[in-house]
């Protein structure tokens, strides 16, 4: 992933679902460490445990992990571990890129996300802004609040099936559901009950040998001014052949679609991953909090 660096930092993989950074240790021997570099404390001056809680399991929708809290002098080459560039409520813990900005500096606390459509091309990270050639031309910057302290999360009132406007949220306080916009995930998550509704409506022959058959459909957020904004993905974009078909939406697509049920303060999560993120250019404004889209 190419990476623009504004801020004079040595910065080499993101994530956004988490506020620390993460790499294998020596002492895994899990399958999923297998051909990774992995790190070694003994070897290392700067190394200091953390006075938290250690060992921490962390649970995932696919597996779990076992952390150890530490703090070290880091440089990243290649993907070795995860850069995590995610938010966090607990004001005591530093954030790797947030708290590294001198303060009254003009330098602003802001990256932007390009994924690209093809494993062919190149990604892209912007550190201090947003890089114009990845706006499509003739196009906007819609503005969203984040609407958790926890995650880079935006309000979604519902969705939209050829117009059909489907009403998921509306049992929810305020009427909306938080929706994560994350480079950690390379499927669009969502609650079990609202995923299988969606696949039956976005597939009613059930069948997949004609793309074209298949129905778009439109996440529909609130911008920061209260206006619903509409973003579309069609079966070119929701279609991957990479992924497995899942059981429990019990279609024979290969929908890019994980149904999990992740409690939140408000109602069940959504999280949109990697399928999003390759449609549509991501600005994250940590200063302002807010999140960036580039309008259709």
């Amino acid at each position: 992933m190419d990476i623009y660096n504004y801020l004079n930092a040595i910065i080499s993989y993101n994530i956004l679902g988490s506020t620390n950074l993460w790499i294998p240790s020596k002492n895994c021997y899990a399958k999923a460490c297998y051909n990774k570099k992995k790190y070694d404390h003994n070897i290392s001056k700067n190394y200091r445990i953390s006075s938290q809680k250690n060992p921490v399991n962390i649970f995932f929708g696919t597996g779990k992990v076992q952390i150890a809290y530490a703090t070290d002098d880091i440089h990243l080459g290649k993907f070795d571990g995860l850069f995590g560039l995610g938010i966090s409520e607990d004001i005591k813990r530093k954030e790797l890129i947030y708290d590294n900005i001198p303060k009254n500096s003009s330098r602003k606390n802001i990256f932007s996300i390009y994924y690209p459509k093809s494993v062919d091309d190149n990604g892209a990270i912007t550190f201090g802004g947003y890089d114009k050639k990845y706006i499509e031309p003739n196009s906007n910057i819609d503005w969203f609040d984040v609407s958790s302290k926890k995650y880079w999360t935006i309000k979604m009132t519902g969705i939209k099936v050829n117009g059909l406007f489907l009403e998921v949220c509306s049992g929810n306080i305020g009427g909306y559901c938080d929706a994560v916009i994350d480079t950690g995930t390379s499927s669009i998550a969502g609650p079990k009950n609202d995923l299988i509704l969606l696949t039956k409506l976005l597939n009613p022959v059930k069948s997949c040998q004609n793309k074209a058959l298949l129905k778009n459909f439109s996440f529909v957020f609130l911008d920061e001014n209260g206006v619903e904004k509409e973003y579309e993905l069609t079966s070119n974009d929701y279609i991957v052949n990479s992924f497995k078909v899942d059981p429990i939406l019990k279609t024979p697509c290969n929908f890019a679609f994980m149904p999990i049920n992740i409690s939140s303060p408000n109602g069940y999560l959504y999280i949109l991953g990697q399928v999003f993120l390759q449609k549509y250019y991501a600005i994250f404004e940590k200063d302002n909090m807010r999140i960036g889209i580039n309008a259709p």
